[in-house]
Order: C-alpha cells, then sequence, then structure tokens
C-alpha cells in the first residue's frame, strides 16, 4: 500500500508540536547548560560549503576531530538553519537514554536527501509518499527512542543567510518542514503548518487544563 502524503505530513507536523512542548532541562545559574555540536554538511543543491559560523546555546561548533567523544552531534546542510528548540528532543531525552548521548543526529533535509539518493528511481520520478516515509521512520525515535534505527530531529528548517537585504532575510523567515530548497508543493506546506499550529495550541490548552 502506498504511504497517504497528507497523512504522513500530518503525523511529522504533530512530531514536531510534540517535541517543541517537550520540558527543558533545569540548568542551575551560572552552571553550563547542555550543548548540541553541529556537524556542517556541503548542499549537493546550492553548493553550499561548510564554513565558520557564530554559534549560541545550545548550539557548538563540532570538534570531533580533535575530542573522541563530542557527542551528541547534530548533521545538518551548510544552508540550512534551524531553532534552538529544534534540538530539545536531542537535550532533553539524551538525559533520560543514555544510548543517545554520544549519538549522532541529522536534520529532515538530510534525510530527504538520503531517501532520495537510495531510491531506485530518478529523482525527478520519485513518489513523494514513499520518501517521506522514510524521513517519517527516521524521526520515530523522539517516542520509541530505544527500537527505533532512524536520528533525525523533528524540525522545520529555514535558509542560512550570511548576509544580503530585506529579501534575503525575509526569505529566511520562511520555513519548510522538509528542506531549505523547495521540496514539496506548497499545500501541503500549508497543511503541515496548519497542522503544527493546531496542535502547539491543543498543547498549550492541555498544559493549562492541568495546572
Amino acid at each position: 500500500m502506498r504511504p497517504d502524503v497528507k497523512t504522513l505530513v500530518t503525523a511529522m507536523a504533530r512530531r514536531e508540536a510534540a517535541a517543541a512542548l517537550l520540558a527543558a532541562p533545569r540548568v542551575e545559574f551560572g552552571a553550563p547548560g547542555p550543548s548540541v555540536r553541529v556537524r556542517l554538511v556541503e548542499c549537493p543543491t546550492c553548493g553550499a560549503s561548510p564554513g565558520d559560523r557564530t554559534w549560541a546555546p545550545p548550539f557548538a561548533a563540532d570538534q570531533s576531530a580533535a575530542d573522541a567523544s563530542p557527542g551528541p552531534v547534530l548533521r545538518m546542510l551548510a544552508c540550512e538553519t534551524i531553532t534552538a528548540r529544534a534540538v530539545l528532543p536531542i537535550v532533553a531525552l539524551a538525559e533520560r537514554s543514555p544510548g543517545l548521548r554520544r549519538a549522532v543526529f541529522q536534520t529532515r533535509a538530510l534525510a530527504w536527501l538520503d531517501a532520495t539518493r537510495t531510491a531506485p528511481t530518478p529523482a525527478a520520478a520519485l513518489d513523494l509518499g514513499t520518501t517521506l516515509a522514510v524521513v517519517d521512520d527516521a524521526e520515530r525515535w523522539v517516542t520509541d527512542p530505544d527500537a527505533a534505527t532512524g536520528r533525525t530531529i523533528p524540525a522545520s528548517t529555514r535558509r542560512h543567510v550570511s548576509q544580503g537585504g530585506w529579501a534575503d532575510h525575509r526569505q529566511r523567515l520562511v520555513p519548510s518542514f522538509l528542506s531549505p530548497h523547495a521540496a514539496v508543493p506548497p499545500p501541503l506546506e500549508g497543511l503541515y503548518e496548519e497542522e503544527f499550529r493546531g496542535a502547539i495550541v491543543h498543547g498549550y490548552a492541555l498544559a493549562g487544563a492541568s495546572a
């Protein structure tokens, strides 16, 4: 049976919302908080190469060449950026699951590229539902960290723009749930945004009702 695209998009949106609503680890004032080291990867779509970036907590530059145990590490395209809350599942669940404390994670954009590269058909003929299902499966560790094999974070992405005017800045503000480069039809981006916002509102309503 072919995966239903709208069902997958809805599930991914709700998973990102659930991850964003996780409680952040408690950090004492003045104490160093948890960090995730970022390993930038060259983008085969636009050719962006890894370069120096200024990182703010919880992000840190990957020093794996000098540190034998840097984890956790997040692999990310050199042309993309994500929010600090996007890595909350890593820092929150790693506290409870020792196996995740030195794990290597990746963004959806990289999972998407991996799925298209290993597909038996040319990228132009790929079935969207099939490739989305690969990404969906790779991020299920958020709800089942011990059984899942993938280590993809359920988070939307944005274009990283280091320079440019307002037009570039405005483009950077618009997220995509899958890739910094257009990868899915705009109606599906709209469906994702609607489901994500609805799940966030529902989560806050439940928190208020239980308070």
